[in-house]
């Protein structure tokens, strides 16, 4: 089976091209060239920018594939020009990566049929990943294009190139304080990148999801006092914490992505579906997902990058609710 990915230099890309070449698949990979591609084994990596519909072109025009794993599609734009110059002959499946920002904020456990539009906490982020979404879903309808669609909520483990195991990795190893926004809007789920990347490649070998958007996620609902706590205790380390409350914010005029790594919003969803069409579902909690993190990142040698929440001083010279 050949396989384009677009990504693989980093986390995501990475994983899937790790386990696609593991799995025995032909992979070719589309990115920039911007930063190397470290995995072996892959056949071809071509370098060009996804929306230059000429230079794509002239890597790929000829060439057919059985699925296609799309990473790195954020807008409309990035997707025109594969859809314009695609051999389809062979193509069983459009995989996409979307995300769990395409839903307006609420604080239930959403289904795939939940309201979807702007959410301030996504931003356009979410928005341009909705359009995405609906010009696949428009060319499956109209032209039969194989597609299959999961949104995932937060992705963490190891690799992760954002900001955010690592930060509390570094802020307790480095005994220095945690603050939290405590406003009871914090609670979200999480999905380790295996269980994303397994899913997603045995799910697009299922006939019965072609056409079909999936939530996916583990179950598991944390706090974000609890989701510290686990990491207190996958790293053995007692921390300081704080508590900062919504007044606490507005009184120092900070918003809480200046001092904290994660949205402060109710990000759940509900993956019933994928039980439905019987599917594999996570099983990877986030204890054990955390403790598989951890022991990568102490290989590592990843810069402290406090600097990123420009008021993370601010909150903790403030000495409120320390516990």
């Amino acid at each position: 089976m050949d396989v384009l990915l677009f990504g693989g230099s980093e986390f995501v890309g990475r994983a899937y091209l790790e386990k696609l070449i593991a799995e025995g698949y032909t992979v070719d990979i589309i990115t920039r060239g911007i930063k190397p591609i470290t995995v072996k084994g892959y056949r071809n990596h071509f370098k060009c920018d996804r929306k230059d519909e000429m230079a794509l072109a002239v890597h790929i025009e000829n060439r057919t594939y059985d699925y296609i794993f799309d990473i790195s599609a954020y807008t409309v734009e990035d997707i025109m020009p594969i859809l314009n110059i695609l051999n389809r002959s062979r193509l069983k499946r459009y995989f996409l990566m979307s995300t769990g920002g395409v839903y307006t904020q609420s604080d239930s456990i959403l289904t795939e049929e939940g309201n979807i539009g702007y959410n301030k906490n996504w931003e356009n982020y979410g928005v341009d990943k909705r359009n995405v979404e609906l010009k696949l879903i428009k060319e499956h309808a109209l032209a039969n294009f194989p597609i299959l669609i999961f949104r995932p909520t937060y992705i963490y483990g190891e690799g992760n190139n954002l900001y955010r195991e690592s930060y509390f990795f570094q802020r307790l190893i480095d005994q220095l304080p945690i603050p939290y926004p405590d406003t009871n809007m914090g609670k979200s789920q999480y999905i380790h990148i295996d269980d994303l990347v397994n899913i997603s490649i045995e799910a697009v070998k299922d006939e019965e999801t072609n056409g079909e958007v999936f939530n996916i996620t583990n179950p598991e609902i944390f706090t974000w006092k609890q989701l510290i706590q686990t990491f207190k205790e996958v790293t053995n380390k007692e921390g300081e914490v704080i508590s900062i409350s919504q007044s606490d914010m507005e009184r120092l005029d900070v918003t809480s992505k200046e001092f904290f790594p994660f949205r402060d919003v109710t990000y759940l969803l509900n993956i019933q579906k994928l039980q439905k069409f019987g599917l594999p579902t996570p099983t990877i909690s986030l204890r054990e997902g955390l403790e598989r993190s951890f022991k990568w990142f102490t290989g590592q040698n990843i810069p402290r990058q406090y600097h990123l929440f420009n008021s993370l001083d601010k909150v903790i010279s403030s000495n409120i609710n320390h516990y």
